[in-house]
């Protein structure tokens, strides 16, 4: 016989593998579909996706000089232009600024795009069509976003264009300009006889293609003042377009930018030497002027003597008045207002000089950053702020040497005057020529000087070094996206994680019994002697030569329940056995006529219809017109003539429920019931109640006390995990300690044995198809 299954709180939640398994197992075509289905879309989706190309380009800058230089002449190296890690941060954003990016759209008519029209996918042209649209005005920018036309073209000079739909078809000449009502555009044809048929032009707003590539390019720094510039595209070769001109338009810019300083230096220089022109003419004409009036020939002969110191000193005067000339046409450019450059390369003082060019340097970089931020960035106030301190240094340094340089002149005057007291008795003529003669020298020193410098800053501006070296041109390096092995086989994962993901919510979401270790698991302590394998019929009964895995469960049922017997039993009369459920249609009235019909095999066995309010036993014995609540309600003191033989074996008797009454519950309260009882147990062996179910009605409570076993039915796929907590509720709240379980109708895939449960030369095991099994 087989041992008693017994559980602890211990093993509640156990999960029985094996069993978790078999539920998914009957899915197996679920997870065989989904997979299948999810690796067919992959390869579908692999086979219309478009690819994703990677391309990109490398960019060398120039070191920044740690000091600016003035010899232009001797030194050509330093007339490109260099950063500092720090200004090549702020290149990343002028990089991808938004007016280089518009004159790249621009410049490759970006915001046209040519389409090979597919069932499915649609593949993008780029230099490949012998056609080209160009849009030549929007006649509203801010509202237009992009229009869609369908173009077809034979081999001459006429083409059409319709709308996506096929509608409005009309006929245009290559060359004219066409209005398409967002504005005007102008169609070209290269000069080659190729038809084009259906294909597809899309015209895009320039700014919404701006802020495309703005997102699209991807810029990044090195520390060795490396830039990689790289993007990814499903047209590869467009991609390196973009790229190789990118980098142009950012080298003409910079260019350009560097030029401004050079061309300011430049016409500040031609400024000064017109005015000096003009004030060395005029000089020129006074000279000759004193010469003629007063017959001026020779002063070397006159003056050689006195006039030795007053020539050295005015040497000196000479020096100093040049430098002072200078510094204040340089200082009242610095106190000018604005923030505009200053010439650069004059010959002032080393300390000076550096503060003008890195002056220059900020206001240039203020400038660049200025084109696509507004002055309220972070970054333009802190450069203006930095503006500001520098010139005023500037301005304090240039007072400085003003002041010095006049005050040595001021000195040398001193010193000349003394000088030309002891010439008094020169002529006036002579000291006027001398005052002519020291300011044209003055001048000519000054217009020579300036020359100089003017050639140095031409060669400045004649040299158009790029702002970035290429060290890469652009190329693609290879397809990024999709990723097809990854996508396929994470597809067919996916289909199986889903497949996975379907049963286990379905076992979550499943709130029925299905097996022992379920009853196990929700009641505490739970007994469960006996399993009933699934049966198709209803009122199925076991025969006395009957092995199959029905009746062969409810023999190791019988084991089962004549063990607790007698373990729990003590006297030798028959032993009462109450059927219960929960609910109604769990089986437990067929579950008692088959025990009664296991134990009839050797033992008198008496079932009583004890379920007064649906009575069932007549599915198996032919309805008699008496029964319980006849016996209980009449004078008889005998139930002989209420018992009927079973007519299934000769060892099983049955009283039927018989007619039904409207008070069950105190019927089967009442002493007549316990005694009659307590005399039918001296005729059976086993006498078996099947009562009513005690979650809907009371009647059962009263047979409690009465029974020596209880034996609680529930159904397999029927009965609710919520019953059986109501079952070990009741089990608890009337201190049962007699209640065991009896799972009825479970499937083969539940079961304890599975297929396997017969024995004998008598149990035949049928053979399943392969994907029965």
């Amino acid at each position: 016989m087989e041992l008693l299954d017994t559980q602890t709180k211990q093993t509640k939640h156990r999960l029985d593998l094996e069993k978790e398994f078999r539920k998914a197992l009957k899915f197996w075509p679920l997870f065989i579909v989904l997979p299948l289905l999810f690796y067919a879309g992959a390869k579908i989706y692999m086979r219309y996706a478009q690819p994703q190309y990677f391309s990109k380009t490398t960019l060398k800058f120039e070191q920044a000089s740690p000091k600016p230089s003035t010899q232009a002449l001797n030194d050509l190296k330093n007339l490109g232009v260099g950063f500092s890690n720090d200004e090549l941060d702020a290149e990343t954003v002028v990089m991808v600024s938004k007016p280089i990016l518009g004159k790249v759209v621009k410049n490759l008519n970006l915001n046209v795009k040519y389409y090979s029209v597919g069932k499915i996918k649609e593949v993008e042209y780029y230099d490949e069509l012998p056609i080209r649209a160009e849009v030549v005005s929007l006649k509203n920018p801010d509202q237009f976003g992009g229009a869609s036309f369908i173009l077809d073209s034979g081999t001459g000079n006429s083409f059409s264009l319709s709308s996506v739909d096929g509608s409005h078809l009309k006929t245009y000449q290559f060359g004219s300009l066409v209005d398409l009502g967002f504005g005007s555009v102008i169609f070209e044809k290269q000069p080659i006889s190729q038809a084009v048929h259906h294909i597809k032009v899309v015209f895009t707003n320039p700014k919404y293609v701006v802020s495309g590539l703005e997102g699209a390019l991807n810029v990044r720094i090195y520390k060795s003042l490396l830039m990689d510039i790289n993007m990814v595209s499903p047209t590869y070769k467009k991609s390196e377009a973009i790229l190789a001109e990118l980098v142009k338009v950012y080298n003409d810019e910079g260019i350009k930018d560097k030029n401004q300083e050079s061309q300011f230096t430049a016409d500040f220089i031609d400024r000064r030497l017109q005015i000096i022109t003009d004030e060395l003419a005029g000089i020129e004409n006074q000279k000759e002027g004193v010469k003629r009036d007063y017959q001026i020939t020779d002063l070397a002969t006159q003056a050689q003597l006195a006039l030795t110191n007053v020539n050295a000193n005015t040497k000196e005067v000479l020096g100093y008045a040049t430098q002072l000339d200078l510094v204040s046409s340089v200082y009242q450019l610095a106190n000018a207002g604005g923030q505009s450059l200053l010439p650069t390369g004059l010959g002032l003082s080393g300390a000076i000089d550096a503060q003008i060019s890195q002056y220059n340097d900020l206001v240039l970089t203020r400038n660049r950053v200025l084109k696509q931020a507004t002055n309220a960035n972070p970054a333009v106030i802190e450069m203006n702020k930095q503006i500001g301190i520098l010139k005023d240094a500037i301005r304090g340094n240039l007072a400085d040497v003003r002041r010095s340089l006049q005050d040595n002149i001021s000195r040398l005057q001193g010193d000349i005057n003394q000088d030309k007291g002891k010439i008094d008795r020169y002529p006036t003529q002579e000291k006027v020529f001398r005052s002519i003669d020291r300011q044209q020298n003055l001048k000519e020193a000054l217009y020579l000087f300036l020359l100089q410098k003017r050639e140095e800053n031409a060669i400045n501006l004649a040299v158009a070094l790029p702002k970035a070296k290429v060290i890469n041109p652009p190329y693609t390096s290879g397809v990024v996206a999709p990723k097809g092995q990854l996508i396929i086989w994470g597809s067919t994962l996916l289909g199986f994680v889903l497949a996975l993901g379907f049963v286990v919510v379905r076992g979550l979401m499943d709130t029925k019994v299905y097996s022992k270790a379920d009853i196990l698991n929700l009641v505490d302590n739970a007994t469960l002697i006996g399993e009933i394998p699934e049966s198709k019929a209803d009122a199925v009964l076991v025969g006395a030569n009957d092995f199959s895995m029905f009746a062969e469960s409810f023999r190791i049922l019988s084991s089962n329940l004549k063990y607790i017997l007698k373990t729990r039993k003590t006297t030798d009369d028959a032993a009462v056995i109450l059927v219960t459920s929960s609910v109604k249609g769990e089986g437990k009235t067929t579950l008692s006529m088959n025990l009664a019909m296991s134990l009839a095999g050797s033992s008198k066995v008496l079932i009583i219809g004890a379920d007064i309010r649906n009575p069932q036993l007549h599915r198996f014995v032919p309805r008699q017109k008496l029964g319980l609540t006849d016996y209980l309600i009449s004078n008889d003191a005998q139930a002989d003539a209420y018992i009927f033989s079973s007519g299934l074996s000769e060892h099983l008797d049955v009283m039927f429920s018989g007619a039904k009454a409207p008070n069950p519950n105190d019927l089967l309260d009442m002493a007549k019931f316990d005694e009659m009882i307590d005399t039918l147990k001296v005729h059976y062996q086993y006498i078996i109640l099947d009562s009513a179910p005690v979650m809907l009605v009371s009647d059962t409570i009263h047979l409690v006390d009465l029974s020596d076993v209880i034996l609680y039915v529930a159904k397999a796929g029927y009965t609710e995990k919520s019953m059986m907590h109501f079952a070990d509720d009741f089990r608890k709240e009337h201190h049962i300690d007699k209640l065991s379980f009896v799972l009825n109708s479970v499937k083969p895939e539940f079961s304890r044995y599975g297929n396997k449960y017969g024995y004998g030369y008598y149990h035949v095991e049928s053979k399943k198809a392969f994907f029965k099994k």
